[in-house]
């Protein structure tokens, strides 16, 4: 199939070829690309035309375009790269082109002789004449009585002149084209460039022709333009400026403003002046011209700030003072910021979870005697921060033993009986959940409340072994519900340096009085003194403890921390005690 399209090819060409003289003699034939085989190019144009192995030809694109002004159909060609001839016919060539160039190449494109044309001679015609004693007539370079085609000095005078044109004003490109027509008459190019000038002359004409009627439009009680335009903005009659009325804007975001000026001889220069509301002073900028009947400024948008903003414009001609315009420092104009409805996106240090046990011993036993009690909580935080800041959800267990600490103390057998032998003490498990509520009144103030219930299990009988509550003797023991409360104040920053005082009570388990001081001296050490004053975790005798928590933050999002206290009811009834905390945050 390939070596019967690559015959049509060339019978097709032949027949062109043979056509050829036929047409009129003003203008070379054009040569173009007929066909592709692989990577073979074929090429009308062959040794008649001076062209063999190894010449050299331009690959032209031509570009058809209407001009949407004057209708006029534009033509124009611009060179792809180089062809190679790789072996030529009579009337036809097979080219080769480079990889990048050959997607590019198509069916009809234009080609040009670049390497100068050469003449040869035709084999069977030197056997021929040989044999007949005479000398082989030469392949002409081109068709006899063709005239030369264009050489590559014309192409390249041509596409320097069209270089120098673009950008140009209409009256720049013709005098470039007309130079380049008279340092090259005979330039193929002639009439194409002829017609490019003469749709420049429209151009001009048209242009002109706007102009005019731009400068002539008046209404009918020949008030100028831009004076109606500043009438239809509401803008009064005296005024030199004339701008659209804004009522709003968005926090945040810049203001683009633009002015139009009524008569361009008054005002030479402006300057535009914005304040937030409540500010002291205004910033003041210069507007910029744009063009003869504008001037143009922005409003930055770090000062478009809630919930309003006010401006006003000075203007001078000359070197004359400038005055108030439009608004004035008293009387200022005023633009209403919008408040944001978007809810703020959910960014770090939003949840926070803290668990944390506590072993306390008031009398120094270490587990051995009737004042101690172990308290273990974890409960989840998360900040809303607007119109509630936070909430905690938790649950806790404490258990321990306590009693009269005279009894205790004065006991040398260490039971806890009095002098008639009663068992005075009794052993409490509180399991209990509860909930916090913070409200912050102001950026370092916040109040957090926290109510709490539970299940209260103690000894059902302050005396005698058979009042005892055991895990093999359930009927000594005694049930109900324990409810509670708890009321804290955090007085500064909740994540640097702040004071919390508190207070709760819980029924059946005792009073708690709290005093925390929470502060970083270094960014991975944060610290919490804390003094409480309790009679957990029975209601008997009051004591203090005092608790140093230290923790150690290496991890933006965990850090555990130890915790030591010192606990006394007086000066003989006291011990040490200590416990851990895990805290979380994302």
């Amino acid at each position: 199939m390939d070596r019967w399209m690559r015959w049509i090819v060339f019978a097709a060409a032949a027949a062109a070829a043979a056509a050829a003289p036929g047409r009129a003699l003003a203008e070379p034939p054009e040569k173009v690309v007929l066909a592709f085989d692989g990577a073979d190019i074929y090429i009308d144009t062959g040794a008649r035309d001076g062209v063999g192995a190894g010449s050299e030809l331009e690959l032209l694109h031509e570009v058809v375009a209407r001009d949407p002004r004057t209708g006029a159909m534009l033509r124009d060609r611009f060179a792809l790269g180089t062809l190679v001839v790789t072996k030529s016919g009579d009337r036809i060539s097979v080219a080769r082109a480079t990889a990048e160039l050959r997607p590019r190449i198509l069916a009809g494109d234009r080609v040009r002789l670049l390497s100068a044309p050469r003449a040869f001679a035709d084999p069977w015609a030197e056997r021929i004449a040989a044999s007949k004693g005479g000398a082989a007539p030469a392949s002409p370079a081109r068709p006899a009585g063709a005239p030369a085609g264009p050489s590559p000095d014309h192409a390249e005078r041509a596409r320097a002149a069209w270089q120098d044109t673009l950008g140009k004003p209409p009256e720049q490109r013709i005098a470039r084209w007309l130079e380049m027509l008279a340092a090259d008459p005979q330039s193929p190019y002639r009439a194409a460039v002829q017609r490019e000038i003469a749709a420049l002359k429209q151009q001009i004409a048209a242009r002109e022709a706007a102009l005019a009627a731009a400068a002539s439009a008046h209404t009918d009680d020949r008030v100028p333009r831009i004076a109606q335009l500043a009438a239809q903005l509401a803008i009064p009659a005296d005024a030199p400026l004339a701008v659209a009325q804004i009522h709003s804007a968005v926090p945040g975001r810049p203001i683009e403003l633009a002015f139009a000026i009524r008569d361009p001889g008054e005002v030479t220069r402006a300057w535009l002046y914005v304040r937030a509301r409540g500010e002291a002073g205004y910033r003041r900028t210069e507007l910029a011209p744009d063009g003869d009947a504008y001037l143009r400024g922005t409003i930055a948008g770090e000062q478009v700030v809630g919930p309003a903003m006010q401006w006003y414009v000075e203007a001078a001609a000359g070197n004359a003072a400038p005055v108030a315009v439009l608004g004035s420092p008293l009387d200022p104009r005023t633009i209403a910021v919008e408040r944001e409805a978007a809810e703020p996106p959910v960014g770090r240090g939003r949840s926070h979870i803290d668990a944390h046990v506590d072993y306390v011993d008031f009398d120094g036993k270490l587990g051995g005697g009737f004042d101690q009690y172990y308290q273990a909580e974890i409960d989840f935080t998360y900040r809303f921060l607007t119109p509630l800041y936070a909430v905690r959800l938790g649950f806790g267990t404490l258990s321990g033993t306590g009693g009269p600490k005279d009894v205790i103390d004065a006991d040398p057998m260490g039971t806890c009986q009095d002098t008639s032998g009663a068992y005075r003490c009794k052993r409490v498990t509180f399991s209990y959940v509860y909930t916090e509520l913070e409200h912050r009144l102001r950026p370092n103030v916040a109040v957090m409340f926290r109510p709490q219930v539970g299940l209260v299990t103690s000894d059902f009988v302050a005396g005698g072994a058979g009042g005892r509550c055991t895990s093999s003797d359930i009927d000594g023991c005694e049930f109900l519900t324990g409810f509670g409360g708890r009321l804290r104040v955090r007085l500064g920053d909740e994540a640097g340096t702040n004071l919390v005082i508190g207070a709760g009570f819980t029924q059946g388990v005792g009073t708690l009085l709290e005093a925390a001081y929470h502060w970083r001296p270094t960014p991975v050490i944060p610290v919490q003194l804390s003094v409480q004053v309790t009679d957990q975790p029975v209601p008997e005798d009051f004591g203090v403890r005092l608790i140093a928590d230290v923790g150690w933050r290496r991890l933006s999002w965990f850090y555990p921390s130890a915790r030591v206290s010192y606990q006394a009811r007086d000066i003989d009834h006291a011990g040490v005690s200590g416990g851990f905390a895990m805290n979380f945050d994302w």
